[in-house]
């Protein structure tokens, strides 16, 4: 017995060493890959799409020091086409396990693709839901090479600096793919999803040599403004979805007032400028938790009303300012004003049948039933939804709130 079983064992050891020594089990080494940290699209010229790839070569040592950013594009009707003509041309193997973005050209998010590529894409490349989408204004391929530094390796890492410091101030929102599809396929609240561009007064690395324009087009710029220095690639707004179509792009000021009615809204400034033009205000603006929506639907057309609270910190512009002023001139005027924001830009998504709102969440809670749900059909009757807006405002300056006593 005791032969038996040592026979055995040594069978199965030669039978182990044969399969690695003959490669019928797969291995690849970790500097034979080049790891995909951004992947964007674009409408192609040849084929459908363009694809084009931020990738992190791994250096003979294998840290970050010596790791090497490339941008790679290629056309395809998907991307696996794409995938295959890069792979041609490069002594690597492309890993899709560390992509942390998706972007998408205005003019492909407004097909709706996006949907379908997430479907493509998350089956057997082995993104992440986690992954975050951006549409850009503009192609993709020149937002990629305007977001690679040569002094910086780490792309992903510092892509999402950037755009966490855009969220604390409430001008951009973070939509990965789990929270994109979830959306669009619950049908309870419309998607914002990050909106990027490119400042072409500002060089780019990637081409020598290359300089602002004299002939800039002001549309061209960081919002309109010229900037020196820093990453031709920025974040400021978002795009406005209905279902998984892209219907518009909003500021980051109106992005904000979304947030706001989302309850996702940080901090950001506010500047008010007085009548006549003399003098202003600025307030820090902070977010007081979800809003409280009540909401009928029983008549003609559904009815809702939200109360949003905000805190608020004067900053400066008012050094005359006291509780009494505050509580019966200030205060009030800015509730209103708010209000009056967060109407405006519910109107702006409804007329793009966008429930940027997520009025739909809840909505649902009125049904005991997913059936009964979906039978009411809630896009349909969301056009003609009418809001109401109710904002309470607490100010945090010490000052003002110690004289009231």
């Amino acid at each position: 017995m005791k032969r038996i079983s040592k026979a055995i064992c040594l069978m199965l050891a030669a039978a182990f060493a044969a399969l690695n020594m003959a490669g019928c089990i797969s291995y690849v080494a970790i500097d034979e890959y080049g790891y995909v940290m951004t992947v964007g699209v674009d409408k192609g010229e040849t084929y459908d799409y363009r694809f084009c790839f931020i990738v992190q070569v791994e250096g003979e040592s294998q840290g970050e020091s010596d790791a090497e950013n490339v941008v790679l594009s290629a056309e395809g009707d998907n991307i696996y086409d794409a995938v295959a003509v890069v792979e041609v041309g490069v002594p690597y193997q492309l890993n899709f396990g560390r992509a942390n973005y998706m972007l998408f050209s205005k003019d492909v998010a407004e097909t709706g693709y996006i949907s379908r590529f997430i479907d493509e894409s998350f089956k057997n490349l082995g993104v992440r839901r986690s992954t975050k989408l951006m549409v850009v204004l503009g192609d993709s391929l020149d937002y990629c090479t305007g977001v690679v530094s040569k002094d910086n390796p780490n792309t992903s890492k510092r892509q999402y600096s950037i755009l966490r410091d855009y969220v604390s101030e409430g001008l951009t929102p973070i939509t990965n793919i789990a929270m994109f599809t979830q959306n669009v396929n619950a049908k309870r609240g419309d998607n914002i999803v990050t909106l990027g561009a490119t400042d072409d007064s500002i060089p780019n690395e990637e081409i020598t040599g290359s300089s602002q324009d004299s002939e800039l087009n002001p549309n061209s710029t960081t919002a309109g403004v010229e900037r020196t220095g820093g990453l031709r690639a920025y974040y400021m707004g978002c795009a406005v979805f209905d279902g998984g179509t892209m219907k518009g792009v909003l500021s980051g000021r109106d992005t904000e007032i979304i947030l706001m009615a989302k309850g996702m809204f940080r901090a950001g400034r506010l500047t008010l400028h007085h009548e006549g033009g003399e003098g202003h205000m600025v307030l820090l603006l902070k977010g007081g938790g979800k809003p409280k929506v009540e909401l009928s639907i029983g008549g003609d057309a559904p009815y809702a009303k939200m109360s949003v609270r905000l805190q608020c910190h004067v900053e400066c512009g008012e050094e005359d300012m006291d509780y009494n002023k505050w509580n019966r001139e200030v205060k009030p005027m800015l509730e209103d004003y708010m209000e009056r924001e967060l109407e405006r830009v519910f109107t702006l998504c409804r007329g793009m049948n966008s429930d940027a709102y997520e009025i739909g969440k809840y909505a649902a809670m009125k049904f005991h039933s997913a059936e009964e749900w979906e039978q009411y059909d809630w896009k349909s009757r969301y056009p003609e939804l009418n809001m109401e807006f109710d904002v309470s405002l607490y100010v945090e300056n010490e000052e003002i709130n110690s004289l009231g006593g």
